[in-house]
């Protein structure tokens, strides 16, 4: 496997290092470490900023001894220019299974680069994208899954990631369906609200069946897995039951399915990558 790891140089990023090196097991891992410094500036005084430049360089050191120190083979590039393209540029280049960078959430939570980075890596990478808001191991992963084909890869990927301990997976199969029914309803009313009671229950059962099935699919592959299915806004479910667990990651498809069937909105991905306050997988085919 593969990882490119990218750092801004700055000690609140070693998040995404500690994630790895806490998370999977080295043998078999490559990870290249990419250092993204911004373009050069020169300081008011007429200065070349060798003491920011310096600080930089020790800062990346010491996250590749990080690194080698767990077992891992590594390998240090150093590009210049907006992270972003950077990142993204460098993973076209190389291939990588795997993008890690540490990222804060909306609330200022978590280190390393802003949301506005991460979700633009995330949303233009053709390589999953992992974005760690904090260096914990991950142990516990909330999963969305709606059968497209990204959440299809999303499933495959956690279960074939070289886990150091094989984390609990929660699979949550969010669903929409109009408004909620009101007591009392009455007269002309009846027969629509008895038909969107219909389409709730439909939809229940078929988010559940899809949930447990998946779930299924991931215990058949060593790891513990359990299906839920709320109803409300995938986003907010997956939040919820993220905190309700405790969960480490959460794990999502970059595009969803759409129309009628749809259960992870298009939108999802982007609205975890900004807002969660847990550390987000965002993956696509």
């Amino acid at each position: 496997m593969r990882i490119l790891c990218a750092s801004d140089g700055s000690p609140r990023a070693a998040a995404a290092v500690d994630k790895i090196c806490a998370s999977f097991l080295p043998d078999g891992v490559e990870v290249d470490l990419l250092a993204v410094a911004p373009a050069r500036r020169r300081s008011p005084a007429g200065g070349d900023a060798r003491d920011r430049s310096t600080r930089f360089e020790e800062q990346i050191v010491a996250e590749q001894e990080r690194l080698d120190g767990a077992g891992f083979t590594v390998r240090r590039s150093l590009r210049e220019g907006h992270p972003a393209d950077q990142i993204v540029a460098f993973a076209e280049e190389i291939g990588p299974d795997l993008v890690v960078l540490g990222s804060r959430s909306a609330d200022g939570t978590g280190s390393g680069y802003s949301g506005r980075v991460a979700g633009s890596v995330a949303r233009h990478a053709h390589v999953p994208v992992l974005i760690a808001r904090d260096p914990a191991p991950i142990r516990s992963i909330v999963l969305g899954y709606d059968e497209s084909p990204d959440s299809d890869r999303a499933l495959v990927l956690v279960a074939q990631l070289p886990w150091r301990v094989p984390p609990e997976v929660a699979v949550c199969s969010a669903y929409e369906v109009g408004e909620a029914l009101l007591p009392g309803v009455s007269g002309d009313a009846a027969a629509g609200s008895g038909a969107r009671l219909e389409d709730l229950v439909e939809s229940r059962d078929a988010a559940r069946g899809i949930a447990d099935e998946a779930a299924a699919r991931l215990r058949a592959a060593g790891l513990d897995a359990v299906g839920h299915a709320p109803h409300g806004r995938a986003s907010a479910q997956m939040e919820i039951l993220a905190a309700e667990l405790s969960a480490d990651l959460i794990t999502v498809g970059s595009r969803g399915l759409s129309g009628v069937e749809r259960f992870l909105l298009g939108s999802t991905s982007d609205e975890l990558v900004v807002s969660a306050r847990t550390s987000v997988l965002v993956v696509r085919t």
